[in-house]
This record gives C-alpha cells, structure tokens and sequence, in this order.
C-alpha cells in the first residue's frame, strides 16, 4: 500500500541542500599544491629520510564556490601571500555548513588545516564534510574514481588538461600564462566537482544532512513535502513507517515508532 503521508524523517549521517528546503550552506573547494623539494643522488626507486627535506611543499591555490553563489572565489601565492590566501580560505570555512570536494577528507582538509597551523590560526569551526569520492565508492562501482572519469560518465564535463607536471615546474618559475592556466584549472575543478554534486544528488545519491530538522515534514535529503509512505523499516524490535520522496527517490524513515513492539529481544 502507498499513500501520501507527511513526517519526520530519520536518517542517520544524512545532510543535503536541494529542493525548497535550503537549510545548509554547501561550500565546494579544490586545492592545488606545489611538490617537496629533496636531495638524492638518483631517480630511481629512492627512500627518502627526512633530513633530505630541503622544502616541505606548500599551498599554491585553492578555489572555492558556495552553492547559492554563481562565482568561483579564488586565492594564489601570485596574487597575494600566503598568509592572506590562507585566511581567506579560513574565513570561508567559518561561513559553510557543509564543505564538500573529492577526496577532500584525506588530501583539501587536511592541507588547509596543515596551513591553519603553519600561519597561527585556530581550526575553522565545525561543519559536516562531504567528500564526493568516498560516497561515490561507497555506492556505485566504477572502473576508476578519479573526478575526470566519474564526471565524464555522468555527462557532466571533464577536466581542464594541465600537460603534466610542466604546468607546475612553469608556475613555481612565475610564468604569468602558468599562473593563469592554473588558476582556470582549479576553479574549473571546483565547478566540476559541483556538476557532480548536482547530478547524483537531484536523485538522492548523495547523503548530506538531514533537510527535515529545521525544514519540518519534508524529504531529509532534497526538502520537498511530496512524499509518500511505502511500507514498513524493521528493526530488531520496533517498525517505522518507511517514505520515498517523490522528487529526488531517496528514502528514509518516521521517527516515531508503530504501536507495540518485540516482547523478546535476543541476548
């Protein structure tokens, strides 16, 4: 049996920001990095110990875009120092509900914290992160993972072609067109990365968190109020009714419980 029905959701871990609902802030961020610099005394199969550490690498850009904005914000060590690039990206931070990127909880978020500390400042405050690659990976099997092959089997785009590592060896030599290129490389990055957003989320793929406790009886995910009750979720002792939203598919659960329960529970 189906039947229109409104309530509270339950999802665990679940946040998004689509439909009429826009309760959170999405913030979508790329950095961009520059390489260490070691001594070795060949380029073969080499383990470097720490005291052949000459430079640690560092930040060279980052490119963010909320989503409720039209423009790509953008910061570089050409067009500044990195003290303000890096307060800048801090200050964003403060500002979002939800950061998202690909591979961002292992490579962007550990690098802009790295950066907090090197330029004395505290941690930005707490926001839900949602790294795109790792949801993808976690639902859907691919090939590869990369963001240029997953965004082009959306249909959504594919990456700006850098030429390899030259790009980076031309714009630490402060080659203005390097510069330029690398600029349209990381803000075409984060743009990318929110087509992907955009796609798998208009049809629930994308857990973010839940719409409905601010948003009232709507779809946790996208926040419509056209959903449907479809059945029952069972737990090991109680049921809740069970909804499918109309509009973006996904599915999620009453908070309240059906009357009785198990009289029993397994040890």
């Amino acid at each position: 049996m189906t039947r229109p029905y409104r309530s509270l959701f339950a999802t665990a871990a679940s946040l998004t920001i689509a439909g009429r609902c826009d309760l959170a802030r999405i913030l979508t961020l790329d950095i961009e990095t520059y390489p260490l610099t070691v001594n070795v005394f060949d380029i073969w199969n080499q383990n470097v110990g720490i005291n052949q550490i000459r430079d640690s690498g560092g930040m060279l850009c980052w490119a963010a875009k909320f989503h409720d904005e039209r423009a790509v914000r953008f910061a570089s060590l050409w067009d500044g120092s990195e003290r303000s690039m890096v307060r800048e990206i801090h200050g964003l931070l403060e500002q979002a509900d939800v950061v998202m990127g690909w591979n961002s909880n292992k490579f962007d978020l550990r690098w802009l914290n790295r950066c907090f500390v090197k330029n004395g400042l505290s941690e930005a405050r707490p926001f839900n992160r949602v790294d795109l690659m790792r949801q993808v990976k976690k639902k859907i099997y691919l090939p590869s993972y990369k963001l240029d092959y997953v965004a082009g089997w959306l249909g959504v785009g594919r990456k700006v072609r850098t030429g390899g590592f030259d790009l980076w060896a031309d714009v630490m030599a402060k080659d203005p067109k390097a510069q330029a290129k690398m600029g349209r490389y990381n803000r075409a990055d984060t743009r990318l990365t929110e087509k992907v957003f955009d796609k798998l989320n208009e049809r629930g793929w994308i857990t973010l968190p839940n719409a409905s406790i601010d948003g009232g009886d709507c779809c946790p995910n996208c926040g419509s109020e056209d959903i449907q009750q479809r059945g029952f979720a069972y737990t090991t002792t109680r049921k809740y009714p069970r909804f499918q939203c109309k509009q973006c598919g996904s599915w999620g659960r009453g908070v309240h419980c059906e009357p009785g329960g198990a009289k029993v529970r397994a040890a």
